[in-house]
């Protein structure tokens, strides 16, 4: 497996880290996934207080103080990053309790009624409490603030040089407090998670890290400031453009550590592109799709009028009305769905478990007709027929528009490796990056753990960043 020094912490760590955005205690394979990795040797793990509104820290916790008691690792075996900034779900309920009482965390970016924003020192001690506790740690190794331009995204434009010195008053501010953080002990190293570390001035979000390092030094010349994280994949190309001014280079000149994100999630013009493959069935146009769609709309009001005569309870009619509406929903949105990532989440979370719940509870009935139970047979196949075609036109188009992308992937690897698939290449492709420290991939699953540990062992490609100055 390949490690590499996280700058100027000293730190060795992976070069493919484990990145908990999506990871919860409540869920098993989570836990097992994580203790998979971690005794694979993927030792840094990233996360923040609002991932899974704290259950990716509990999970953490849960999984690091089990394998240390069974003395399968040490605690200093591994590097753990956390972040600071959202206020969402409890974080945000005890954010207007405060408020209520008179006591609000100050500096606040209220960006919509359901998220809020701050790194004022007052939140942040607040945040480094709970996620020590959550962890059950006495020190964070890396802790970061979490993506603090929201403050330049929901300021106005007019007032852009304003808010950009106050932007970077209250970023000194905070650094100023965590240098008192790391005196206590609480944590080890300190940064910045930004989206907009890539971008350039002429972007009014724009994270400038030569304008942050100007910053540090002010605060003092041995000061602790020593991670960016920021997104990077094999269309999001920003971090290396301009190659001797990039973020990257700036990173590295200056012997600070980069952690990339989003490594395989590509948002361009507003829309997420997964850098993988998807399988496609049959090749369905749009007007064949809205075809199939008012087919099973008109199966479901058929098998609403048959049942509504039955003695059914009222609360179970509401439930299965409710959901016997697949072909209005999609009626709606189906040409709102931009890549197949979203709609087979959607498919499987949401479309299928109504389906078959209607399906099993009506079929237990004792009055169904041969020709109702005929009707709900055509329903499921439909169902089912409808919701293939739909993935497989959104899999067809998602495939045309990488297709450049993966033809120059594929040349640059010289028909190499051709037995790991897109994404194994693209996190390949990224893990060579010598500016690159870590490379943050979410492995929820035990399968994707052997996919990462697979090419965790392949020699690491010479001169990786060609393929991103490429224009």
């Amino acid at each position: 497996m390949h490690y590499s020094i996280l700058g100027k912490t000293g730190l060795k760590v992976s070069k493919i880290g484990f990145g908990s955005y999506r990871v919860d205690y409540r869920i098993p394979e989570h836990s097992d996934s994580l203790s998979d990795s971690i005794l694979s040797g993927f030792n840094l793990i990233d996360t923040s207080s609002n991932y899974s509104d704290g259950g990716s820290e509990i999970l953490i916790g849960k999984v690091v103080h089990q394998l240390i008691g069974n003395n399968l690792i040490k605690r200093e075996d591994l590097v753990i990053v956390s972040k600071g900034g959202y206020l969402q779900g409890k974080n945000l309920e005890i954010a207007k309790q405060k408020e209520i009482h008179g006591t609000p965390f100050p500096e606040v970016t209220k960006c919509s009624p359901e998220l809020w924003h701050c790194i004022h020192p007052d939140f942040l001690e607040n945040q480094i409490s709970y996620s020590l506790e959550r962890m059950k740690l006495d020190k964070i190794d890396i802790y970061l603030l979490h993506n603090p331009e929201y403050f330049l995204n929901y300021n106005s434009y007019d007032s852009i040089m304003y808010h950009r010195k106050e932007y970077y008053r209250r970023i000194k501010q905070a650094f100023i407090y965590l240098e008192e953080e790391v005196k206590k002990g609480r944590i080890g190293f300190y940064g910045i998670s930004s989206n907009t570390f890539p971008l350039t001035i002429d972007y009014h979000d724009f994270t400038s890290l030569s304008e942050i390092l100007k910053l540090t030094d002010e605060i003092s010349s041995e000061n602790h400031f020593a991670v960016i994280q920021l997104p990077m994949n094999l269309i999001e190309k920003g971090g290396l453009s301009n190659y001797e001014n990039s973020v990257l280079k700036i990173a590295q000149n200056n012997n600070i550590g980069v952690l990339v994100n989003r490594p395989l999630n590509a948002i361009v013009k507003n829309k997420l592109y997964r850098l993988a493959s998807f399988p496609q069935n049959e090749n369905y146009s749009k007007s064949e799709i809205l075809k199939l769609i008012k087919d099973v709309t008109e199966l479901e009001n058929r098998i609403k009028i048959s049942i509504e005569g039955f003695q059914i309870n009222s609360s179970d009619l509401k439930s299965y009305f409710d959901c016997l509406s697949l072909g209005e929903v999609l009626s709606v949105y189906f040409k709102k769905f931009d890549n197949p990532t979203q709609f087979i989440e959607m498919k499987q979370q949401y479309f299928i478990p109504r389906a078959n719940y209607v399906l099993s509870s009506l079929n237990k009935l004792d009055v169904l007709s041969d020709e109702l139970t005929n009707l709900l047979n055509t329903y499921a196949v439909s169902s089912n027929i409808l919701l293939d075609a739909i993935q497989s036109h959104l899999a067809k188009l998602h495939d045309i528009f990488l297709a450049p992308t993966i033809s120059e992937l594929n040349n640059h690897f010289n028909n190499d490796l051709d037995s790991i698939d897109i994404s194994q290449k693209a996190i390949h492709l990224l893990q060579s990056l010598e500016e690159v420290s870590s490379v943050l991939v979410g492995m929820r699953k035990r399968s994707y753990v052997k996919k990462m540990q697979v090419i965790s062992e392949f020699k690491l490609i010479d001169k990786a960043n060609s393929f991103f100055l490429k224009n």
